[in-house]
């Protein structure tokens, strides 16, 4: 599938540059600078029309990326990516989504100079419960049973031709289809920020003022003359334009690391682990096991201290007990929960927090970021939301726990970027501390397209 691409222009000299979906740093191919893009709000896009015309609208849809998780009642957790578009004002459109425009089509970033953009009447955090209520319908799943037979093979009937009347042949197995429901306890969504795709609609006036696609010029709607006046009178004026950090270190002024679609951005001078918040770079405390392979891939995780009230749970030997695992630990030391904070499919995502959770791996504050880090891809503030969905993967007796999931309210006491290491092989990346654990080296990478 092809990704999303964004064309702007180079801050520093306007030499044309492309944006894939989800960068974040702008590299300038002709002048070499390399920018860390911000945005008040979310960014803001638009699709160029095929047609160009004063009379142009753009109309707003809001999109939601990222990956949602749901726990079941009975017992299951069931976790899938989440990629739509939806129309951001209440005009009647037979498009509710923009479906594959945006990938055949290159944006740009949204210009207030390039016509009326329609403000947005629908809240994002309404859409956002939206797509969590779709999320969760009704999880119907077939499960085949495997049942005996109690028929004995005809011909003989009840009694053996040697006279042994008790002596029955059985025939092979049978199985049954049955269809098993699931009903929805809690959701999350861990989305990857929203943004704002403006569309663009050529009127043309009538008995009803007809809305023609500004890609196809076909009808996509129709709408009242006075409604179309009051959608138009509201248009946005100015829209903010994407802002710009340098990638020097605040602290040395030495050039930092960074991918392209990284959240967080590493200073190798002065050994800093920099996020961005608010359009500004915040340090973030790190730790490291201290002792490991010089050339050993460091994934990050985001390491929370945590307490649950609701089930009791205040340290590692109350987490022992909640997940019935064998061995109790010896100190009662804090409760983490680990999270990635780096993209996998779902349902490997959700392992790999339940098996650093239940390990409690050992960190330390470290004043050396490791030589080999992966790129840092989820925020802290998002990651949070998913410690009742890490508890639904984590728990022994789940019957009793998941009806009382959406009452969950987390202590979190303290939040830091844990790097463990992970040995590399030819198709994995092996964890060989307090547990073996391997990460197909594919899964991480598509995991960044997630």
């Amino acid at each position: 599938m092809r990704t999303w691409q964004v064309e702007t222009q180079c801050p520093q000299c306007g030499a044309p540059v492309t944006l894939k979906e989800a960068q974040h740093v702008l590299s300038c191919p002709y002048c070499k600078t390399r920018l860390y893009l911000t945005s008040k709000g979310p960014f803001r896009y638009a699709i160029p029309p095929k047609i160009v015309s004063d009379e142009t609208i753009f109309l707003p849809f809001w999109r939601i990326k990222g990956l949602g998780f749901t726990a079941y009642l009975p017992p299951k957790t069931v976790g899938k990516p989440i990629d739509k578009t939806y129309l951001g004002v209440d005009i009647p459109l037979r498009m509710i989504s923009l479906g594959m425009r945006p990938q055949a089509t290159r944006l740009s970033f949204a210009s207030a100079e390039e016509g009326p953009f329609v403000r947005p009447r629908v809240n994002f955090k309404d859409l956002l419960k939206r797509a969590t209520r779709q999320m969760d319908s009704t999880l119907t799943e077939r499960e085949v049973i495997h049942k005996e037979s109690n028929l004995f093979m005809s011909g003989f009937g009840d009694a053996d031709p040697l006279g042994h009347s008790d002596l029955r042949r059985w025939s092979p197995s049978r199985t049954q289809t049955v269809f098993k429901k699931y009903e929805p306890v809690v959701s999350v969504f861990l989305d990857e920020g929203n943004s704002l795709i403006y569309f663009p609609v050529l009127p043309e006036s009538g008995t009803s003022v007809i809305l023609n696609d500004g890609l196809t010029t076909r009808p996509v709607g129709k709408i009242d003359l006075p409604s179309l006046e009051r959608f138009t009178r509201h248009a946005s004026e100015s829209l903010p334009s994407p802002g710009t950090l340098p990638l020097l270190c605040p602290n040395c002024g030495w050039d930092m690391k960074c991918e392209e679609e990284s959240w967080a951005v590493l200073c190798p001078g002065c050994n800093r682990v920099w996020g961005i918040r608010q359009g500004r770079y915040t340090s973030i405390p790190f730790e490291t096991p201290g002792k490991g392979d010089a050339d050993a891939l460091h994934l990050p995780f985001w390491k929370i201290r945590v307490s649950i009230p609701l089930f009791e749970l205040n340290n590692i030997r109350d987490l022992a007990r909640f997940s019935n695992q064998a061995r109790i630990p010896p100190k009662p030391s804090p409760l983490h929960i680990f999270v990635p904070a780096f993209k996998v499919q779902p349902r490997l995502f959700l392992q790999i927090c339940k098996v650093f959770t239940t390990t409690q791996p050992e960190t330390h504050s470290s004043d050396r970021i490791p030589k080999l880090t992966y790129p840092i891809l989820l925020p802290p503030q998002k990651v949070q939301r998913l410690i009742p969905i890490v508890l639904a993967e984590t728990g022994a007796k789940k019957d009793r726990f998941y009806p009382e999931l959406p009452q969950v309210k987390p202590a979190i006491k303290q939040v830091s970027l844990a790097f463990l290491p992970f040995k590399q092989t030819g198709y994995e990346v092996v964890y060989q501390g307090s547990v073996i654990f391997a990460i197909p080296r594919n899964a991480l990478k598509w995991g960044r397209k997630l």
